[in-house]
């Protein structure tokens, strides 16, 4: 299933040249941390949907849209270390949200950056999760997937009686 990104982005994107830039923003969040990470691929800080999204540039690929789930990677430059420690110290699933906007949206004469009036979202990947992180001394690496349903077994739970007690009256 093809994910959309509206004509007009995308026209502006296929040109040899073009001024238009994209940026991702990504929630990260798992039950240990006190508020969710948000962070967008650039060097300056942004406001958008009244919350303040952290600049720090990161390299990150485009779900995929094969016959498998969907899948991508994500990678983090550990700069001070503070990164790969965090995520290192969390155990089970980090959720990750992943939102595609066009730079254009934003006023780019402010630090923070805020948005001019309320940006489409050109692309958005949700209830993901951040899975076979790696971390050592210069980045962080992570595996981006999404709920494999062809993996559930059928029925997953069976009606016994030891489980239902009353269906068997």
């Amino acid at each position: 299933m093809p994910r959309p990104i509206s004509a007009s982005l995308r026209e502006l994107l296929q040109r040899q040249e073009s001024g238009e830039a994209v940026l991702f923003f990504v929630t990260l969040d798992h039950p240990d941390l006190a508020e969710p990470v948000r962070v967008v691929c650039d060097g300056v800080d942004y406001v958008w949907q009244g919350e303040t999204w952290i600049g720090f540039p990161f390299d990150i690929e485009l779900l995929s849209d094969g016959e498998g789930p969907p899948r991508a990677q994500m990678t983090i430059q550990n700069v001070d270390r503070s990164i790969g420690d965090t995520v290192r110290d969390l155990t089970g699933q980090i959720s990750l949200r992943m939102e595609i906007v066009a730079a254009s949206e934003f006023d780019q004469t402010v630090a923070p950056r805020v948005a001019i009036g309320t940006p489409p979202v050109e692309y958005s990947a949700s209830n993901l999760r951040l899975a076979n992180v790696s971390v050592d001394a210069l980045q962080v690496t992570g595996d981006i997937v999404s709920y494999d349903y062809s993996q559930d077994t059928y029925p997953a739970r069976r009606a016994t009686q030891d489980r239902y007690p009353a269906l068997f009256r």
